[in-house]
């Protein structure tokens, strides 16, 4: 009897730590990142190789974009970029595509992982005022207009 109750404890408390120890690498990030500075680039399809990412939400915030972010990971640390196109469409509000870049360090985990990015996107506003932001995989073009 005694063997069976130390074998189930040997069996049952490394999971029961393990599981928490994930939990908290998980929510660690899900907490929102530190402010990065977005891009400007000259050419965006240099950039479209990047690994797979869903943007669940998108907002704008004073000078800065938040995106709401899932993708698969959880073994490696991901590096998000913003970038935006040096060409402005002429048109009224102009407009300019932009791309969140995606590296995920060849993590090959299934996890799926959450996170809330931040952008300062001041590099991507207009001088003569708003400006819309077409964001690669979000259907719903962002207007931006830079706050002094």
């Amino acid at each position: 009897m005694k063997s069976l109750a130390i074998l189930t404890c040997t069996l049952l408390l490394p999971a029961v730590f393990s599981c928490g120890t994930v939990r908290e690498k998980n929510q660690k990030k899900e907490e929102t990142s530190d402010l990065q500075k977005a891009e400007l680039v000259d050419n965006l399809d240099a950039f479209r190789n990047s690994a797979d990412v869903t943007i669940l939400d998108v907002r704008v915030v004073q000078n800065s974009l938040e995106l709401d972010v899932e993708y698969s990971g959880g073994c490696e640390t991901h590096e998000f970029r913003l970038l935006g196109s040096t060409m402005i469409q002429k048109s009224l509000p102009p407009k300019r595509g932009v791309l969140l870049f995606h590296d995920n360090k060849g993590d090959s985990c299934r996890s799926i992982e959450s996170q809330t990015l931040r952008f300062d996107i001041s590099v991507l506003a207009y001088e003569g005022g708003e400006i819309i932001l077409n964001l690669e995989g979000w259907k719903t073009p962002v207007s931006y207009t830079k706050i002094p």
